[in-house]
């Protein structure tokens, strides 16, 4: 296994930074030792992804220019959001945290390592069927879900339900889509690997946009 050592140096550092970052920010307040707790190991999982070139978003067996980026941004905007609320409402808005300390904490740090588990067995699988995206899709329905849990807020809980729930699904249906769609093109297109396959779908999709440009 190749060492990527610039990589791994980088976010060494972002994991260390962030432990004495999250420490100073949230000492000071009451309940903030679950939720330090789970703000690291958040981190430390986000940074592995990042150290594996994997969006933890989404199920990845399509190569990244066949998802949508304006998908792939909003949730990225609303995933980043919710982590500043969640700091925010330790730090600042007191009155809107959860008051059942350390409970609904509790269950938020389950629910976090219970996506990552479920993240990891889809990485594992290379039979990629609707059932196998549904089962990725209910793991990042848990991560938006540890994330309103694990800080314990109020607002956070209203964030994911109204923005982060409809999102997880639009972004579950257009891998169903991107799944049929490539599946059809097999059926047309004898390829050796599903790499050979998506590049040759990839380079004809490009082809289409630019004649539709002219």
């Amino acid at each position: 296994m190749r060492v990527h050592w610039r990589r791994l140096i980088w976010v060494i550092f972002i994991c260390a930074y962030s432990a004495l970052f999250f420490y100073n920010l949230l000492n000071p307040f009451s309940n903030w030792h679950i939720p330090y707790v789970y703000t690291l190991v958040l981190i430390i999982w986000l940074c592995f992804e990042y150290y594996e070139k994997r969006l933890f978003f989404q199920t990845g067996f399509a190569p990244l220019p066949a998802y949508s980026w304006p998908l792939r941004a909003a949730f990225a905007l609303f995933f980043y959001s919710s982590l500043v609320i969640g700091i925010s409402t330790i730090v600042w808005w007191h009155s809107n945290q959860i008051p059942l300390y350390p409970v609904v904490h509790v269950f938020g740090f389950i629910a976090l390592i219970a996506s990552v588990i479920l993240r990891r067995r889809m990485l594992h699988n290379k039979n990629v069927t609707r059932k196998t995206i549904s089962q990725f899709y209910v793991g990042i329905l848990l991560l938006i879900a540890s994330l309103a849990l694990g800080y314990g807020s109020l607002l956070l809980v209203a964030y994911v339900l109204v923005i982060g729930c409809p999102l997880v699904l639009l972004m579950r249906h257009h891998e169903y889509t991107l799944l049929a769609t490539v599946e059809a093109f097999a059926q047309t297109h004898k390829k050796k690997n599903r790499e050979e396959l998506w590049q040759f779908y990839i380079e004809k999709q490009q082809k289409k946009t630019k004649r539709k440009r002219k």
